[in-house]
């Protein structure tokens, strides 16, 4: 495998936080220097003002100062989609968990937030029925039943979870029934919703890091591959054998049970 093809299969598996984060991985002497247009004026300016806006909730994923295993050190992703169909986009952002013991009533969850029209966000993630926890990685969006409402798709170390939008400001957990979820095994990153047979359907891809089990992981430095120029370091991906990638397609059979709902069904496919 040439290296090229192998940080292209890194950078899929790591999902979309990857290709966000990949122009601060270049050394800036690979930039272009043109920080100003032809008249003078700065291109691009942008301003932080996220607790402004209401996006004020902490990204748990870890521990806050070290990180002894690699399940710790790869973050989580967000979407930009409008789950309420008022022509504004609100935001869902994925949040993770810590090995840690998490005080009661504090452990945490993923967050929803509402676009209030005026440059403010409402998190609306206990309404909205969002409140699964877990080691969230990525998610996507997509109108999986053709109902004219955007559903999520996330992924998990772990079980992921498919919400179906119900249409009300509400999500509801259709993953086992839709036989998504997976084995719960599996580390899932990134994933896609796309139409790859062209049925008018969408279709579910999934991307898989690594085989990692968290009861049996080796400390940081109790293997050779679990060093680095003679410094103990957490092990992996190094080491951990890749795990294998999912495509699921999309039945999209009518629930014989409830004639008000679509049921979504879905056939496992291994890439």
């Amino acid at each position: 495998m040439t290296f090229r093809s192998s940080f292209l299969r890194i950078l899929c598996l790591l999902g979309p936080c990857a290709w966000l984060s990949l122009p601060f991985a270049i050394s800036p002497s690979a930039v272009v220097d043109h920080p100003q247009s032809t008249n003078g004026k700065p291109i691009a300016h942008f301003v932080d003002v996220a607790q402004k806006a209401g996006l004020s909730a902490p990204v748990i994923f870890g521990g806050e100062s070290t990180k002894k295993y690699i399940i710790e050190t790869t973050g989580t992703g967000v979407a930009i989609f409008d789950y309420d169909n008022d022509g504004w986009p609100d935001i869902f952002v994925v949040n993770g968990t810590t090995l840690d013991p998490v005080p009661q009533g504090k452990v945490p969850t993923s967050h929803l937030y509402r676009n209030n029209h005026d440059g403010t966000f409402t998190d609306v993630t206990a309404k909205a029925g969002l409140t699964h926890t877990g080691w969230g990685q990525g998610v996507c969006v997509g109108d999986y039943d053709n109902d004219g409402w955007e559903d999520l798709y996330v992924t998990y170390y772990g079980k992921n979870v498919l919400y179906h939008n119900n249409g009300d400001g509400t999500f509801t957990d259709v993953s086992e029934k839709a036989k998504v979820a997976g084995n719960g095994k599996a580390w899932g990153t990134g994933c896609a919703f796309v139409d790859y047979d062209r049925d008018g359907k969408l279709d579910l891809f999934v991307a898989n890091y690594v085989d990692f089990d968290l009861s049996t992981a080796p400390a940081p430095g109790e293997r050779p591959s679990c060093m680095w120029k003679g410094v103990a370091v957490m092990c992996g991906p190094r080491g951990l054998p890749w795990a294998k990638n999912i495509l699921y397609h999309n039945l999209h059979r009518q629930s014989p049970h409830r004639s008000d709902q679509r049921a979504l069904r879905l056939q496992r496919f291994h890439s």
